[in-house]
């Protein structure tokens, strides 16, 4: 009788470090996640409504004045529109891919 009451002891002592390993290995993977995991990296604001930029520039639509790095009273209104332009004042395109 006692052996088989120091067998159970000794399986639950045997199942805690088990447990305790378990706990251990799932907190070192959890770190190593996070500290591989790339960082975030922050993004600029989106244009106010109606698409207002600075310099008076206006453009509504995905890439619309998306090279712009120069001008000024520029407005792109649709998809694309004066994507490549990189400088220039006072430019008006309305449509998708408009130059």
């Amino acid at each position: 009788m006692y052996s088989s009451v120091s067998q159970l002891f000794t399986q639950k002592i045997s199942s805690t470090g088990h447990l305790l390993w378990f706990a251990r290995f799932v907190l070192a993977l959890t770190l190593v996640f996070f500290a591989v995991k790339p960082s975030a990296r922050a993004l600029l604001p989106p244009p106010a409504p109606d698409g207002g930029y600075p310099s008076g520039n206006t453009a509504e639509g995905t890439n619309a004045l998306f090279s712009l790095t120069n001008g000024v009273a520029n407005t792109a209104v649709g998809s694309s529109a004066l994507k490549s332009i990189t400088e220039g004042d006072s430019n008006t395109a309305t449509g998708a891919l408009a130059p």
